[in-house]
């Protein structure tokens, strides 16, 4: 894989910058304050940690202290060993699911913590889990943004209007937990007001609306789930058998761990599924 590339920073909020980093144009967040300033997501290998990490003195001349990733996967999380030098943070799942060659993050979360960068202090919490086990929400609360990863998506398909909620898609993977996505994107909606903004990992910053439109998607994602596997319907045959919000390379990942974790809790889940006759 090549280095990837990384566009111009431009300011979201005062002194709170996104730039998009490619080949998978994740949205990468960058937030001063007096002292110094924090880089959120870090590029998808080593050298592209690097060139992210010069790109910061194009914007400011605040030295940068510390990493956040929002996930472990590698396009956001896969940069770490270009910040092994200063303080870099992740959920404390994340350890277990970066490759070996890639530095764990230093200060590990469980729940939440927070860094004061010099008269601004940024909020970091893992409210639940969703895309993945470890998703971490950053919080400017001065700024009223949020960076929220891939717990939400709006990135639109060629041709769509960046307003087009219906069009925009969250990806479930093999990491996902369906069933617990839906609160964690409660928490964050309880985070936003009317004026905020959520950074995505993938598209436009969009706004309370926006998120609270998709997490009722992702519960229908979840509900369909459910009632497919209580119905008896094999996990092989969901994806096609369901009635879903999103095109079903999004969800065909989430098939797997969504009928898991409803076997885990529900018994009666993996008797139905054998035949009745």
């Amino acid at each position: 894989m090549g280095p990837g590339t990384i566009g111009a920073w431009r300011e979201l909020a005062d002194r709170v910058w996104v730039a998009v980093a490619e080949p998978e144009a994740v949205n990468l967040g960058l937030i001063a304050g007096d002292d110094g300033c924090l880089l959120i997501d870090c590029g998808s290998n080593r050298e592209h940690g690097d060139l992210i990490r010069r790109s910061i003195g194009t914007v400011t001349a605040a030295p940068l202290i510390g990493v956040v990733v929002t996930h472990a996967h590698y396009d956001h999380a896969n940069g770490l060993g270009a910040f092994a030098d200063i303080t870099t943070i992740g959920h404390e799942s994340v350890r277990g699911e970066l490759p070996a060659d890639v530095p764990a993050p230093t200060r590990e979360l469980a729940v939440a913590g927070g860094l004061d960068l010099g008269g601004r202090r940024v909020e970091i919490a893992h409210l639940g889990r969703g895309h993945t086990e470890g998703d971490l929400l950053i919080v400017v609360p001065d700024a009223q943004v949020v960076f929220a990863g891939d717990l939400i998506e709006s990135a639109m398909p060629d041709g769509a209007e960046p307003t087009d909620s219906t069009r925009a898609a969250p990806w479930w993977g093999s990491d996902s937990v369906p069933h617990e996505w839906p609160a964690t994107l409660d928490g964050l909606v309880g985070l936003m007001t009317d004026t905020s903004q959520a950074v995505p990992g993938h598209g436009e910053p969009v706004g309370r609306e926006f998120v609270f439109d998709q997490r009722g998607r992702v519960a229908a994602v979840a509900g369909e789930l459910q009632r497919l596997a209580l119905d008896g319907v094999p996990q092989a045959e969901a994806l096609e058998r369901g009635e879903w919000p999103y095109p079903k390379e999004h969800i065909a990942g989430g098939i797997a761990p969504g009928y898991a974790q409803l076997a885990a809790e529900r018994p009666e889940v993996g008797r139905r599924q054998l035949p009745l006759a």
